[in-house]
């Protein structure tokens, strides 16, 4: 049935190619040839196909076939071994026309690089040379040095010899005393080691003293410390304890009486430079409420004798105050002079203490002029006077804080210092301590890596100082 169905499939377009499709039987298999081939290739394939077609359709016998193909063949052949020919000889030429001007290039370089190679290699042979005669000079040096050093060494070698004999003689008399060194030896030990034992009883004794005294240090600090911790928690013993520090810092320095009068609802008063001065001290943990200040304005306000008030926080600042100036004046009641400080504790005491006094003298002045002059034709030249003196003064107190804080600052970082070093050169004689007991107990022979360890890490946790965040105080400023 195959024999009589066309081999033609079909025919499509696909971009700028043709694809043709054919029929075959299964066992047909493409050949290799017709899988690599190019199209133009496979088209005169089967261009030659069709006409063998048409020669096979032309030709019965089978012997005319073959003969006729044969005969075709040879033509075809002899028309490829032609084309060849032709190919092979326009290579040729064209290889030999692009060839020559290289081999000539070729040559040239050849001849310089001979030249080059034998100017080298004449080089060469007189650097031998040279070389040659430097090693026979050489040669001839290291034999004459060799013949040298042999007559040095048996020279030394006598002498070496000589002295040995003499060690061995004196070796021989020493042997002979040794006896005597090791007694001597002996006793020297015996007393080094009895002078050694007795210092380490007197570090011993030492040691044991310096830590009963820092233990009751300690135990005394501890009961300072839960004392005034008690007395912190109470608002009222808080109040007592700021008022009894003020008043005590204020009689050391400045030699002045505060008192508790009676008639006054503020904390303390007193006659300083011949006026009347009221104190009002607050020792609180949170900034002072304008109630408070509102309440001194009015025991002021209602006492027009007292011409200055003072109005101190130990700690913290004051209601509608600027925190970042502690010191502040204001003049109320047309004659009376109030000066606030905030944060005291903070402040340099001798420095905050003068500037108290500096105020009460300048108000007492200005009062006393007050009421010298008719208070219709001075007041206003007097209340300028009082604002042009209250600018100067003010820059004053502001130049005065900041230069107290300065102070401050560069009093802390000394302190720091001092204690960095003082814990410092602790440690190291502490160091220095254990190293001379380790060496006792060495020359003792009671040394032990235990014991070392042991004393060591005793004397870091001993050399350890807690602290904790402590507010500062008068007391603590003046120490």
């Amino acid at each position: 049935m195959s024999e009589h169905i066309t081999a033609f499939y079909s025919q499509e377009h696909v971009n700028r190619n043709t694809v043709i499709s054919f029929y075959t039987s299964r066992s047909f298999t493409l050949p290799d040839d017709l899988r690599t081939c190019s199209i133009e290739q496979f088209q005169t394939v089967l261009l030659f196909a069709a006409k063998l077609l048409q020669l096979e359709k032309t030709i019965s016998d089978e012997f005319t076939r073959d003969s006729l193909f044969a005969e075709y063949l040879k033509d075809i052949n002899q028309k490829h071994f032609e084309q060849l020919a032709t190919t092979e000889k326009k290579s040729a030429l064209e290889i030999s026309s692009k060839l020559s001007p290289l081999v000539s290039k070729i040559s040239e370089i050849e001849d310089q690089h001979r030249d080059t190679i034998l100017e080298i290699k004449k080089d060469y042979e007189l650097q031998i040379k040279l070389l040659q005669k430097a090693k026979s000079a050489l040669e001839s040096d290291l034999n004459s040095t060799k013949s040298d050093l042999k007559s040095e060494f048996a020279k030394e070698s006598k002498t070496l010899s000589k002295r040995i004999s003499e060690l061995e003689a004196e070796l021989q008399i020493a042997s002979k005393s040794e006896n005597l060194i090791r007694e001597r030896c002996q006793q020297e030990s015996d007393r080094l080691l009895k002078a050694i034992e007795e210092k380490n009883q007197q570090l011993i004794e030492l040691k044991e003293s310096t830590l009963l005294q820092r233990e009751q240090k300690l135990l005394q600090k501890e009961q300072e410390l839960q004392s005034k911790l008690q007395r912190q928690t109470s608002s009222v013993l808080r109040g007592h304890d700021g008022e009894e520090l003020f008043r005590n810092t204020a009689k050391e320095k400045m030699k002045w009486d505060l008192i508790k009068a009676p008639t006054f609802s503020c904390d303390s008063s007193s006659t300083i430079h011949g006026n009347l001065t009221l104190f009002e001290i607050k020792n609180y943990t949170n900034p002072i409420p304008q109630a408070e200040v509102n309440k001194f304005l009015r025991d002021m306000k209602m006492h027009p004798e007292a011409r200055t008030g003072i109005f101190v926080s130990l700690n913290t600042t004051i209601c509608n105050k600027d925190p970042a100036v502690p010191i502040s004046l204001d003049w109320i009641n047309a004659s009376q002079c109030i000066m606030y400080i905030q944060s005291c504790a903070d402040l340099d005491t001798d420095h905050t203490f003068s500037l108290i006094d500096q105020v009460i003298r300048i108000s007492g002045i200005f009062n006393n002029f007050i009421t010298s002059q008719t208070s219709e034709s001075n007041e206003p030249v007097l209340q300028a006077r009082i604002d042009q003196a209250k600018v100067y003064l003010d820059r004053t107190i502001l130049r005065g804080a900041s230069l107290i804080k300065k102070i401050m600052k560069d009093k802390k970082q000394q302190i720091e210092f001092i204690e960095s070093a003082t814990i410092y050169n602790i440690s190291e004689l502490k160091y220095q301590n254990a190293d001379i007991t380790t060496t006792i107990q060495t020359l003792l022979g009671e040394y032990s890596e235990i014991s070392v360890e042991t004393e060591e890490s005793e004397g870091v946790k001993k050399s350890i100082v807690k602290k904790g965040d402590k507010k500062k105080t008068l007391i603590s400023n003046e120490l």
